[in-house]
């Protein structure tokens, strides 16, 4: 095993094995990096030069040239240099073509050993012991940089000197590497750095603890952002997927004005560890998502105005929020999905007609008391451009059930075949629920903007008794076809009433007797004609209204007309005869016995 011999100003010998340097090498690399290693080992080596030409100097009788001084202490086997090195009568000096190779570099040979090939030289402690040999000898700071070297497949170590002024238009980051700092302060800085590095590790740490505790204690949102703005002092703001505010501390009415100003124009400056950098007019952002199972469910955002600074660090602390958030979240779910399964099986209870008095012990896990006087709804959600896409009504159910919890609305939800039924409680201003469930349903559309809602409402009742009469009313008028987001049953008038009334072979029968030829709703033409007659009814007979809707021209509704009281062997003039015609086909359509959606543009 080859020895380094390192000699200090003392005199004093210190023997070290090629595996010791290894050993001092790995451990630097891990802790300050390779980066950092390259430059103390120049330095380390540079000193250990400095001070074997000292003690060449003080011992007149040695003759060893600096080169040679490599191999008698072990670094090399031998060494070849070329060129040289010339001191002017006026003390400048100059390096011609001064070049040289290192033969078997310990340095190179160990490197192979331990890590296999480099992708770049590797005898930086041989350039620092030339550097400050040739530097002490004369006077002036020369630098030795390896060009070649086996540790990366090269046929020779071969090295270049210069005088370090020379070396700076090529090399300066290098020289500015090698000449920066002394051993001392490196390992200080080393430890320094290590130092911050465990302070910040334990105080993301603590900080994650105290906030995680928040949410095991079951705190609200509002409380838990209260926390990590008073540990951190910044301001924080709590979105969620469409932009709706969640919570937010430590923002002026002033500020969040521009921050929704200027959502929009936000210029992105960063993308890294999960976190977005912003930069706005007047402020910096940064963002990170709150993620449960890879899916989006809000964002965090730290805001910095008035020249504020941001920490290198505070994305770290933003994460730590993001995820207690999640949690929070995630506990929040789980705890109003049980809710609700709980307050949908009521109501599933009362649509499979069970007995009052065995759904009465339900009733205590509602937030609110489910009193008289009801109304049902029944809720319909279509998509508006026909595609492959899965309606997940269960999904739509809880977005609802959320709304009406922060509306303050009484009322339950549970899924009905592919539509949702709805049971409203202490419905004494029925005005007062249509806006307010109105505006949700608005929200809700915000939400899910590639699907329309249809709300039928049914009249009021105050026993529950007559929960199944209610849902009928419900049914029948979200089925009525007037485009609108919400229709009340008590606004059908005489239509409601003959719907729910007769039953459907009556229906049938008054329809047949009505509607003729025209009742043959599976031939096409037919049904044409029905749904042209339909259409030109509801318009009120006027004929610009009817043309813009079936696109036709007035001269071919005019014919159609012609052929339809032909068939009916009636006349559309007879306003009487004309609106009982439209009650037959509305009262088709509420019963569910007619459908025009082949038509629909």
């Amino acid at each position: 095993m080859s020895k380094v011999f390192f000699d200090s100003s003392e005199t004093k010998t210190i023997l070290m094995s090629a595996n010791a340097f290894h050993t001092l090498k790995n451990n630097l690399y891990n802790n300050i990096g390779s980066y950092k290693t390259k430059g103390f080992l120049f330095r380390f080596g540079k000193e250990f030069g400095i001070e074997s030409a000292k003690n060449k100097s003080q011992n007149k009788d040695s003759t060893n040239p600096v080169g040679k001084r490599h191999s008698r202490l072990g670094h090399v086997k031998d060494v070849i240099f070329m060129g040289e090195i010339v001191r002017h009568p006026d003390g400048q000096i100059e390096c011609i073509d001064t070049w040289g190779q290192w033969v078997e570099s310990f340095e190179a040979e160990l490197h192979l050993k331990n890590y296999g090939l480099a992708n770049e030289c590797v005898c930086h402690m041989l350039c620092g012991f030339a550097s400050g040999a040739l530097t002490y000898e004369y006077g002036e700071s020369i630098i030795a940089i390896e060009r070649k070297c086996v540790a990366k497949g090269d046929s020779c170590c071969e090295f270049e000197v210069r005088l370090e002024q020379d070396w700076l238009e090529e090399q300066e980051e290098l020289i500015h590497l090698y000449q920066n700092d002394n051993i001392l302060t490196e390992l200080e800085m080393t430890y320094d750095s290590l130092l911050h590095h465990k302070k910040m590790i334990e105080k993301i740490s603590t900080f994650h603890s105290q906030l995680t505790q928040k949410v095991t204690e079951k705190h609200s949102m509002d409380e838990i952002v209260q926390e990590a703005y008073e540990l951190l002092n910044i301001p924080i703001l709590i979105e969620d997927i469409h932009g709706n505010l969640l919570s937010q501390i430590g923002l002026t009415e002033r500020q969040l004005e521009t921050i929704n100003r200027e959502k929009l124009q936000l210029s992105l400056i960063d993308d890294k560890h999960n976190v977005k950098h912003y930069k706005g007019s007047t402020y910096w952002k940064l963002i990170a998502p709150v993620l449960i199972n890879k899916n989006n469910y809000a964002t965090c955002s730290f805001f910095y105005f008035d020249g504020k600074r941001m920490d290198e660090n505070d994305h770290l602390f933003l994460e730590r929020i993001s995820m207690v958030l999640a949690l929070y979240i995630l506990y929040e779910e789980a705890q109003f999905e049980e809710q609700q399964r709980i307050r949908s099986s009521l109501l599933e209870r009362l649509i499979h007609n069970r007995k009052i008095k065995g759904i009465e012990s339900y009733y205590k896990f509602l937030p609110f008391k489910l009193q008289p006087p009801f109304s049902t709804g029944i809720i319909s959600v279509q998509k508006k451009k026909k595609n492959n896409e899965i309606i997940d009504i269960h999904d739509q159910l809880i977005q609802l059930s959320k709304l009406a919890k922060d509306w303050d609305l009484p009322c339950i939800f549970a899924i009905l075949g592919e539509e949702i039924a709805l049971l409203n409680s202490q419905n004494i201003d029925k005005k007062s629920w249509k806006n307010t469930i109105t505006k949700i349903f608005k929200k809700v559309e915000k939400q899910n903007s590639n699907y329309k809602y249809s709300l039928g409402l049914s009249g009021t009742f105050s026993n529950l008794k007559d929960f199944e009469r209610s849902l009928k009313e419900a049914l029948v008028a979200q089925r009525f076809p007037n485009q609108k987001l919400l229709t009340d049953y008590e606004d059908l008038g005489i239509l409601g009433d003959i719907v729910m009334n007769m039953s459907i072979e009556q229906l049938h029968e008054m329809a047949q007797k009505t509607l003729k030829d025209l009742y043959d709703f599976n031939d096409p033409r037919k049904k044409e004609l029905l749904y042209t007659l339909y259409i030109y009814l509801l318009n009120g007979q006027r004929l610009k209204e009817t043309v813009n809707e079936l696109t036709l021209s007035i001269g071919g509704i005019q014919y159609r007309i012609k052929q339809i009281e032909d068939l009916l062997q009636i006349s559309l003039k007879n306003a009487s005869t004309a609106a009982y015609i439209l009650l037959v086909i509305q009262a088709l359509i509420l019963s569910d016995s007619l459908t025009f959606e082949e038509f629909k543009r």
